[in-house]
């Protein structure tokens, strides 16, 4: 009786985990579209770069995952296509949905990686003003261990407001490390 309820529940975990992530986020807003992609320089943010989520994933094709993450803008780097004079703090709180595309064509059991798109409700503080973005993005995911996954993830935010210099559209980029429970 031990054994199969030990067996039900391992079954159970694998098929639908809940997933914990923590790494590191670089927010670009620079106003730039996509013309300064890689201006590292003058575009990224990188500082306070922490992200930490936790996702609830079903049947191995979806998931629901709530983030947060903080970083800085710092002084000289572009704001909405203006040099910042001023430090502005970041703090994200993300709600998202993903689906794990790769697992059409691949047995999601046996792979080394995977992919998905993700979107979903993002709330960005700009100092101590909140701008609420609709996020949309994809990600991948690549197999180290058992349970264990480095996760790269990039997330456009669109911005529903309009209440706060610096709450232009941004982006933001993410390298993680993710355990299955």
């Amino acid at each position: 009786m031990v054994l199969f309820i030990i067996t039900s529940f391992s079954y159970a975990q694998e098929n639908n985990p809940w997933v914990l992530s923590l790494g590191v986020n670089v927010v670009d807003n620079s106003g730039s579209r996509f013309d300064e992609l890689l201006d590292v320089k003058n575009n990224w943010n990188i500082s306070r770069l922490v992200k930490m989520a936790v996702e609830k994933r079903f049947e191995y094709d979806y998931g629901v995952e709530l983030s947060m993450s903080v970083n800085k803008f710092t002084k000289g780097k572009k704001i909405n296509s203006i040099y910042s004079s001023e430090i502005i703090n970041y703090f994200a709180i993300d709600i998202m949905a993903k689906h794990y595309i790769t697992n059409h064509w691949k047995d999601p059991r046996h792979s080394t990686n995977s992919g998905y798109l993700i979107g979903g409700w993002g709330g960005n503080f700009f100092d101590k003003v909140i701008n609420n973005t609709l996020n949309i993005g994809l990600g991948l995911n690549i197999k180290l261990g058992m349970y264990m996954w480095i996760n790269f993830q990039t997330l456009g935010k669109f911005s529903i407001d309009n209440n706060t210099p610096g709450n232009a559209n941004h982006l933001q980029h993410s390298v993680s490390a993710v355990l299955w429970l």
